[in-house]
């Protein structure tokens, strides 16, 4: 067998950073559409939007999948410029600190507007912290949590326990890319189809069994490709065909839906909707890797940016959602509003705030600001903690 060279870090290419802030967008668009779907979530407004259940349904099966391969494929261009144990330090500044800081800082005012919310909490924000957060009992019965965090926390723990086996194959994998790609989703189909119904989603770590495994294979999954020399190209070359067989699963998952075939939360749904999510995820490393391999300026402004926004966007959505949800407005102005507000206020506090105070920016996992050229320290490159490097 042939091998190809490993992949350098110049190849990483600045579509994986593309594709990172569309999926951080993304993000903002479905936690602001849960407050119309009807699912639960920590504040609704009275009107369900039915319109919006199936794009959210779909943007479910893609948003995280993606930021964990890119995040996966991120290790492997840090173990190229870095050792290991120096990776593993970058990552514990850039995940386990804005972790605690989030837990402290961030987290809580999402649960005081749930409280208010529901009923279950008269009274300032300052007596409620106080009072609820700092008896450290876990959510939902307590007021102390780590809500849209799971990501970083899962990410670390990924981090810690993968990162020998990734060292073993941080030179590259000598296998040549081929169709056997597609089958990478198959392990992720039987993982949800066995594990799910046993352990349902919760995010907590100890008992979600289902979800840690099904992201960290794509985290794993997001290594093999950047170690797999030419795999991206191989994605270019064939998007076409991938982008025919992500549609036949649309239409085939839709009709059996329709007839009845195809029954949620069976097995074979199990395995039909991962098999759509990893086909629809080779899809878009293929045309990004053909339409988004550039950088610009707003694109490394937003490369940065797109960390602090995620730590922020779920506690400014619920915020601002908390208000405007009251309003006899149509749930589209709201949505809009809500969206609109947020993007505003996270790149706000980002531009004026974050990226200018050392705190801040160590609390938010972004790197330290450069020396001016005449200061005598060097800065070595560090990795987006999100999937960039």
């Amino acid at each position: 067998m042939t091998t190809i060279a490993a992949p350098t870090p110049a190849e990483r290419a600045e579509f994986l950073d593309c594709l990172r802030i569309i999926a951080i967008g993304f993000l903002l668009l479905f936690h602001t559409g849960m407050l119309f779907v009807g699912w639960g979530w920590h504040i609704e407004n009275a009107e369900t939007a039915t319109s919006l259940v199936m794009p959210m349904d779909i943007a479910h099966r893609l948003r995280m999948p993606l930021l964990f391969v890119i995040a996966g494929a991120s290790i492997f261009f840090a173990l190229g410029r870095r050792s290991t144990g120096a990776v593993l330090k970058e990552r514990t500044l850039r995940l386990f600190l804005p972790l605690v800081a989030g837990m402290f800082l961030i987290v809580p005012p999402q649960i005081y507007f749930e409280r208010l919310f529901r009923g279950q909490w008269q009274g300032d924000y300052f007596h409620y912290y106080v009072e609820k957060v700092l008896q450290f009992q876990a959510y939902p019965q307590g007021d102390f949590s780590w809500h849209h965090l799971w990501f970083i926390v899962y990410l670390f723990v990924y981090c810690l326990v993968l990162m020998p086996l990734f060292a073993r194959w941080r030179k590259g994998l000598s296998i040549q890319p081929g169709r056997w790609l597609y089958a990478l989703a198959l392990p992720i189909g039987i993982n949800e189809a066995v594990l799910k119904p046993l352990f349902p989603e919760t995010h907590n770590l100890t008992r979600d069994w289902y979800t840690f495994n099904h992201y960290a294979l794509l985290f794993i999954y997001g290594f093999v490709l950047a170690a797999v020399p030419g795999s991206w190209d191989w994605l270019m070359r064939t998007r076409r065909q991938s982008l025919l067989v992500g549609v036949a699963l649309v239409v085939a998952i839709l009709t059996l839906k329709k007839t009845g075939l195809l029954v949620e939360d069976t097995p074979f749904d199990a395995v039909t909707a991962n098999l759509f999510t990893w086909t629809w995820l080779l899809v878009f490393f293929g045309y990004g890797k053909r339409w988004l391999s550039f950088s610009n300026g707003l694109l490394r402004y937003l490369r940065e940016a797109t960390y602090p926004v995620y730590i922020l966007h779920q506690t400014v959505i619920i915020a601002i959602g908390y208000y405007v949800i009251q309003q006899p407005w149509s749930w589209g102005s709201k949505y809009l509003v809500v969206l609109g507000l947020t993007t505003v206020i996270c790149l706000m506090l980002y531009e004026l705030l974050i990226k200018r105070v050392a705190l801040l920016r160590l609390l938010f996992g972004l790197k330290p600001r450069r020396p001016s050229l005449a200061a005598p320290v060097s800065v070595l490159p560090v990795a987006q903690a999100v999937g960039g490097d």
